[in-house]
C-alpha cells in the first residue's frame, strides 16, 4: 500500500473513531461539508461569470463575431 492510500485510510479511521465517540462530531462534519460545497460553488460561479476572466472574454468575443458574420451575410444577400 502506498503512502497516499495509507494516509487516506488512516484519516478515515480517525474520523470514524471520532464520530463513534462524540455525538457532536457528525453534525460538525455535515456542516463543514456543506460550507465547503458552498465555497466551491461560489468559486466556480466567480470563475465562470467574472467579467475579467478570459473565459467570459472569449465567450463574448465568439458570440459577437458570430452575430457580426450573420449581419454581414444579411447585408450581402440584399
Amino acid at each position: 500500500m502506498n503512502y497516499a492510500a495509507l494516509t487516506w485510510v488512516t484519516l478515515g479511521a480517525v474520523l470514524i473513531y471520532l464520530v463513534t465517540q462524540d455525538e457532536n462530531v457528525l453534525p460538525w462534519l455535515v456542516l463543514l461539508s456543506k460550507s465547503a460545497r458552498i465555497w466551491v460553488r461560489q468559486r466556480w460561479f466567480l470563475i465562470r461569470y467574472d467579467p475579467d476572466s478570459p473565459w467570459v472574454r472569449w465567450s463574448a468575443d465568439r458570440s459577437s463575431r458570430r452575430i457580426a458574420n450573420e449581419l454581414l451575410k444579411e447585408q450581402q444577400n440584399k
